[in-house]
């Protein structure tokens, strides 16, 4: 029992070891944060070359300077416009469209090809010229579809007599 006692004695909590447990902790008083050195992002300027200036940033800048002046000035004329209203102006009135006029049939067109002596073709070419000096310009099948629309308008004789003087000719392609 002697030993019991003595592991018991060993055992136990001294009263001093009590006290420490059973004090209240001291205040927190409040640190600033460490400072901790930042390396600085940008190197010297004496490790880092500068960039040369481009030469087509300059103009390109000169050019964009001239552009917003002339647009300043262009607008400065417009906005200095006046614009005045008419002074008797129908308050009531109001314009009616006139009624649109039916669409035309769009009319089909056919290309087809001829042969002709060279000296009439020449004269499509005279008769061409002699229209720009009277200030009507006009292609060679508009004065071929004249020629005609004079034809449909003689009477049967006169279509006969125009006829029979022009020379009939022989119809196909020509020989190399």
């Amino acid at each position: 029992m002697a030993e019991i006692k003595k592991t018991v004695a060993k055992t136990a909590p001294a009263p001093a070891a009590l006290k420490k447990v059973a004090t209240a902790p001291k205040k927190l008083i409040p640190r600033s944060a460490p400072t901790v050195a930042v390396k600085p992002a940008v190197q010297p300027a004496t490790t880092v070359a500068a960039k040369p200036v481009k030469k087509v940033d300059v103009e390109l800048e000169a050019i964009n300077a001239r552009n917003k002046k002339a647009l300043s000035a262009a607008l400065e004329k417009a906005q200095a416009v006046k614009i005045t209203q008419p002074l008797s102006k129908p308050a009531s009135t109001k314009l009616e469209k006139p009624a649109k006029a039916p669409k035309a049939k769009k009319v089909k067109l056919v290309r087809d090809s001829y042969a002709m002596p060279e000296a009439e073709y020449a004269q499509i070419s005279v008769l061409k010229k002699r229209l720009a000096g009277l200030g009507k310009e006009v292609k060679k099948s508009e004065l071929l579809r004249g020629g005609i629309a004079n034809l449909t308008s003689l009477s049967d004789t006169q279509l006969q007599a125009v006829m029979g003087r022009v020379e009939r000719i022989k119809t196909g392609r020509p020989n190399k």
